[in-house]
């Protein structure tokens, strides 16, 4: 028979083994990084940043074009990053936190570059049959998209790079804007048309 002490010592055994609904999202390689990161482990922090900084920095570039801001903006995203570590629960993995906090972060340069403009040939490099990621092109086709990115209003602007260069699900995008899908899915839409019209007219 278990003495009261043997059942203790097993029910503690039990908890300790139960799974912590923390950090769920990630692989148990990134719950140690984020972890030491919040202990002020500044290893585990340039590790994460290593991880992340480039994809982060397209993500920027896609959104801001290239200038003197996007490397400013980079450091600045990760610096908030890092402030916050102590509230990331790990309910979404690195990568939706870090684009959510890259969209706060750009949401004010995004609405001084808002402009209206309109551009011809470059609805094609952007939406392709069945929704497919944008094709690589040329210097020029890029640089005339980023033009017709240019003439989106930010938070239109921000569902599509996300959507069409990103990859990410209509939920993921959702998480990142904290709106709903339906929202998210509305905005994608009038994008496509918006440009859409850029071109035809």
């Amino acid at each position: 028979m278990s003495s009261p002490l043997a059942e203790h010592v097993k029910a503690a055994g039990r908890e300790q083994a139960s799974p912590s609904p923390e950090f769920s999202a990630l692989t148990a390689e990134e719950r140690t990084m984020v972890l030491r990161a919040r202990a002020g482990d500044e290893r585990a922090m340039r590790q994460l940043y290593r991880l992340h900084q480039a994809r982060v920095r397209a993500h920027l570039v896609r959104l801001l074009g290239q200038d003197a801001d996007v490397d400013d903006v980079l450091q600045t995203v990760f610096a908030r990053a890092f402030g916050a570590l102590d509230g990331f629960k790990g309910e979404s993995t690195l990568r939706t936190w870090l684009y959510r906090i890259t969209a706060n972060t750009t949401h004010n340069l995004l609405r001084k570059r808002y402009r209206q403009a309109r551009v011809r040939n470059a609805f094609d490099n952007f939406v392709r049959a069945s929704g497919a990621r944008v094709a690589a092109s040329s210097l020029e086709a890029r640089d005339e998209a980023r033009r017709a990115l240019a003439c989106l209003p930010p938070e239109l602007c921000e569902v599509f790079v996300l959507y069409h260069y990103e990859g990410l699900t209509l939920q993921e995008i959702s998480d990142i804007q904290s709106r709903p899908i339906s929202t998210v899915g509305d905005r994608l839409t009038r994008a496509r048309k918006r440009l859409k019209k850029a071109v035809q007219t």
